[in-house]
This record gives C-alpha cells, sequence and structure tokens, in this order.
C-alpha cells in the first residue's frame, strides 16, 4: 500500500504540474479568471488549495476510522499535489511582495502574504517529513515520535494556511 501511496501521489501531483505549466506556457495564466476579478492561475490555485485542505480533512477522519492504508493515499496525494501548487504557483508569486523595507509590512498586502508564506512553509516541511515518515521512505533515525500531534499540528496550518489564502486573494483582487 506504500507503493501505491507513492504513485497515485505523484501522478496527482504531476497532473497538477502539466496543468499548472499549461496555463503558463499558453500565456494563460496571468489573463483573466473564472472568478472574474482575478489571474487565472490565482483562482486555479485558490480552488485546488480548498479541494486540498478538504482532502486533507477527509484523511484526517480515515485515520481516526482506522482506515490507515486510505489515509496513507490520500495524504501522501495531497502533500505532493500541495508542493507542487507551492513551488509553482505560489513561491513564485512572492515577487510581488518582496519587502523593501520593514514599512512595507505597514500594507495589509504585505504582511498577510508574508505572514501566509511562513505558515505554509512549515505546513509544507511538516507535511512532507509526516509523509516521508508513514511511507517508509525517510531513514528511521530521522523518524519522530510525536507524529500523532505533528500530523494534528500541520492539518490545523493548512487551515490556517487556505484561509489567509482566502485573505490574500480578497486583498490583491477584490480590494
Amino acid at each position: 500500500m506504500k507503493k501505491l501511496a507513492i504513485i497515485v501521489g505523484v501522478a496527482a501531483a504531476g497532473t497538477v504540474g502539466v496543468l499548472v505549466q499549461t496555463l503558463y506556457a499558453a500565456g494563460k495564466a496571468d489573463k483573466g479568471g473564472f472568478f472574474g476579478p482575478g489571474v487565472l492561475s490565482a483562482d486555479v490555485n485558490l480552488v485546488l488549495q480548498a479541494i486540498l485542505v478538504l482532502g486533507l480533512t477527509f484523511g484526517f477522519y480515515l485515520a481516526r476510522a482506522g482506515n490507515i492504508a486510505a489515509h496513507r493515499v490520500n495524504q501522501t496525494t495531497w502533500v505532493l499535489v500541495n508542493t507542487v501548487l507551492v513551488a509553482l504557483i505560489m513561491a513564485p508569486s512572492l515577487g510581488q511582495v518582496a519587502l523593501k523595507s520593514a514599512g512595507d509590512l505597514a500594507d495589509t498586502r504585505y504582511w498577510v502574504t508574508w505572514l501566509h508564506a511562513s505558515v505554509a512553509t512549515f505546513a509544507v516541511v511538516a507535511g512532507l517529513w509526516l509523509v516521508l515518515q508513514m511511507n517508509d521512505i525517510l531513514p528511521r533515525r530521522l523518524h519522530i515520535t510525536g507524529w500523532k500531534n505533528l500530523m494534528r499540528l500541520t492539518l490545523a496550518a493548512y487551515w490556517v494556511v487556505a484561509l489567509l489564502g482566502l485573505a490574500i486573494y480578497k486583498f490583491w483582487y477584490l480590494g
């Protein structure tokens, strides 16, 4: 089942990566989005992040129900998809809020975006660590013992990131 988790996760992440790269290659990523005010890449990211956080939450319930094999596949898939979205959409967009001085943080768009990026960094690193551990890719000596608490904290971080992402969309595109 661990191999299945990796195969499904890599396939889903690859599919999302191809979708995003296709949007950029076609010159459509920075064109009008389907929600109206935002660009298409932001709208696609917003929808996928909403699905992602719901998918991760569903995975929490799979684990609580004792279906660890399905939990492993589910969480691996969503964490890898998120990593692709971060690498291809979110990290590059931080250039729009590059800080020239500490005074830039007085602008709500800046400080909310950087708070989002900080919490998201934790979520991505912790999520990848957990995926590597639960799929026995991480060497045993690097396994952590408080992994259930880290899973819960990581899920909470994904929710905070999703909510901050909605706020960022509002500040950047809705005014």
